[in-house]
């Protein structure tokens, strides 16, 4: 029973290098909306895999290859995080624009497709250039990492050590907006740490849980601040399609605000 609930972290890191490598074969084919989202949290959660193992102090997480492959891996995620972020536009924008504004949301939504044309060609041509090297480089650290000491955790040791994590690397809430966004930033790599607890290990999960809660409901805010700026510049601050999408901010974040007093996990 207790090895059912042990997490082993490099067995879960070759599962996401071979997630992330079908992610990209399909983005390649067609950089749609699904495979650019599963490209993007691919890369986060290998880039979270090898900040556990640094934390675990595994032999060689610090080397050149590895150092190599964070590189990559950076360069990758934020190529198709700018694709995501202009899907995530698009839809609100749909989803959510006043009658009264419905003529130059269009006109927004047409400039932001061809941004995201050429977004979407950009995270291609990133994918052709490194991620042959990327993957050879990650299944040779892999490699390298198997040769060591087994890494295996308790459930209850990983639930400790994501808890000291953000403690001690998650700023407190401030009014800042850099300050919040960097929480929800620490809480994504949290949820992450906590998610190679499998999944009968409840206590973990529900630590993962309340971290993705954080997470997204920071993103939802953080979404629609981005949003109303591009409003803001496109249509004016005082364009009814700007204060349209301001409120919905302003909504998110008080929702957040919220979460961040009352359900950040604590040991």
């Amino acid at each position: 029973m207790a090895t059912n609930l042990s997490a082993h972290p490099i067995e879960i890191l070759q599962q996401y290098i071979t997630e992330l490598n079908a992610a990209v074969q399909l983005c390649l084919e067609d950089p749609a909306k699904k495979p650019v989202h599963r490209v993007r949290t691919t890369t986060r959660r290998i880039e979270a895999q090898l900040a556990l193992l640094n934390i675990l102090q595994v032999p060689k997480v610090n080397g050149q290859k590895a150092r190599a492959a964070r590189r990559l891996l950076k360069k990758i995620r934020r190529a198709a995080a700018e694709v995501r972020d202009l899907d995530v536009q698009q839809d609100h924008i749909a989803a959510h624009t006043p009658a009264t504004s419905r003529t130059v949301a269009r006109k927004l939504r047409e400039e932001l497709e061809q941004q995201r044309i050429k977004a979407a060609r950009d995270l291609v041509d990133e994918l052709k250039k490194h991620h042959t090297t990327l993957s050879a480089t990650l299944e040779s650290l892999v490699k390298v990492f198997s040769e060591s000491e087994p890494v295996t955790l308790t459930s209850a040791h990983l639930k400790a050590l994501t808890l000291r994590w953000f403690a001690t690397q998650a700023p407190a809430p401030s009014d800042d907006t850099d300050n919040l966004h960097d929480i929800r930033k620490k809480a994504k790599l949290a949820r992450y740490l906590a998610e190679n607890a499998p999944k009968q290990a409840r206590s973990t999960r529900r630590i993962a849980e309340a971290f993705e809660s954080l997470q997204e409901t920071g993103g939802e805010w953080h979404d629609w601040l981005i949003l109303s700026a591009i409003a803001a510049k496109k249509t004016g601050e005082s364009s009814p399609l700007t204060k349209a999408f301001t409120r919905r901010c302003e909504r998110n974040l008080a929702s957040y605000r919220k979460l961040l007093a009352t359900s950040i996990p604590t040991a």
